[in-house]
């Protein structure tokens, strides 16, 4: 059962949805295509869109992942996303099949040393709508509640993910990995909460 009160805060995040779909829409499909100059411009019209600026940003792709710093000019990129961290780590699989702290560890090790608290975009963030986590100021996931959550989606099958919804849209089996990444985000910064910006679709990897 959703829980009317936090999907109502959850809006809130989306209100630049519109902007930043527009943005990334042609950006280029692999970062190998991606100049420096253009990812620097595409940094700062992603901050444009009601994301603090004293935030990091991780956006978490199908293929890879990017990370858009407050602090560092130039934007990092981790190749490999969503469907190399299922295929790697066995995230689809069943619960007892799934390399999740290995995977975390992994990714702990490749987020740059300067991450700090972040705001994170990526499909998957939608299953948050699902629980009955309260946002700190309208905006943050507090760590602790995260990590339950999260510990709770890993124990799931993926078909329960989408129980309710006969369509089973594709973040359902993103849910995992994109957890895997907040994790290992939090425990890299050392934050006490992140920002999901869970309204927002990515068109881009």
């Amino acid at each position: 059962m959703h829980n009317d009160k936090y999907m109502r805060k959850l809006g809130k995040l989306g209100q630049g949805k519109n902007v930043l779909s527009d943005l990334l829409t042609n950006t280029p499909e692999h970062a190998e295509h991606e100049t420096e100059d253009h990812l620097v411009a595409l940094k700062k019209a992603v901050w444009a869109a009601d994301i603090p600026n004293h935030l990091d940003i991780i956006h978490v792709g199908e293929d890879h992942i990017h990370i858009f710093s407050s602090t560092v000019e130039t934007p990092y990129v981790i190749p490999g996303g969503i469907l190399d961290l299922n295929h790697q780590f066995n995230l689809r699989k069943a619960p007892n099949q799934r390399q999740i702290a290995l995977c975390i560890k992994w990714l702990s090790c490749l987020l740059p040393p300067t991450l700090q608290t972040f705001a994170c975009i990526g499909r998957g963030l939608h299953a948050l709508q699902q629980s009955p986590i309260e946002l700190e100021q309208n905006l943050y996931c507090l760590r602790e509640d995260f990590l339950l959550f999260a510990q709770q989606m890993a124990l799931q099958e993926v078909h329960t993910f989408a129980a309710d919804s006969p369509s089973k849209p594709v973040w359902v089996q993103e849910v995992v990995a994109l957890h895997c990444v907040i994790l290992a985000g939090l425990f890299k910064s050392g934050a006490s909460k992140f920002m999901p910006h869970t309204a927002f679709r990515a068109k881009w990897s």
